[in-house]
């Protein structure tokens, strides 16, 4: 019996090993032209990489930090709006869970819906901070920007596949 209180404290602790190592290892460090500056960004950190891989001169650096500081009063309110929507539909959801199917079903509908138009003007606002910002970039930088696009659609459509495919 004392064996596996034991045996399970070591695989706790080989576990939490495992979790550091991974993540010190996926958070990259925080340049000014990463996407995710300062500790609230860092759910942002996702495709910092990619700003590595541009080698951005200290110019275009500052060109870029100084777009995205413009842009925060369009994207600050239109993720807000975005997160607001989806703590709304999720709370909808929980608190109305024995419900009646049809009442929640409109619930949900109602939520969906306004979900869906505030993640709509946040696209817009990324797209006009995107748009702006690869006007800083040299023609091999929008090459190197084009080809991680290109396979970033290529995952979505190879999932969207094994998606669509019918479970045995």
């Amino acid at each position: 019996m004392k064996f596996k209180y034991f045996l399970a404290a070591i695989l706790l602790i080989i576990g939490c090993g495992e979790l550091r190592a991974q993540s010190a290892d996926a958070t990259p460090a925080v340049s000014p032209s990463s996407p995710g500056e300062g500790h609230h960004g860092h759910w942002r950190h996702h495709h910092a990489w990619i700003w590595k891989k541009l080698n951005l001169t200290e110019a275009q650096k500052t060109q870029i930090k100084s777009i995205r500081q413009s842009m925060k009063v369009q994207t600050h309110p239109a993720l807000a709006a975005v997160l607001k929507a989806k703590m709304k539909l999720l709370q909808d959801i929980d608190a109305n869970s024995e419900q009646s199917t049809p009442a929640l079903q409109t619930m949900v509908a109602a939520d969906t819906s306004a979900l869906a138009n505030a993640e709509s003007q946040f696209a817009i606002v990324r797209s006009a901070e995107l748009n702006q910002i690869k006007t800083v970039l040299t023609p091999e930088q929008k090459a190197t920007w084009q080809d991680f696009h290109q396979k970033r659609q290529t995952r979505m459509q190879d999932m969207i596949s094994k998606l669509s495919q019918p479970t045995s």
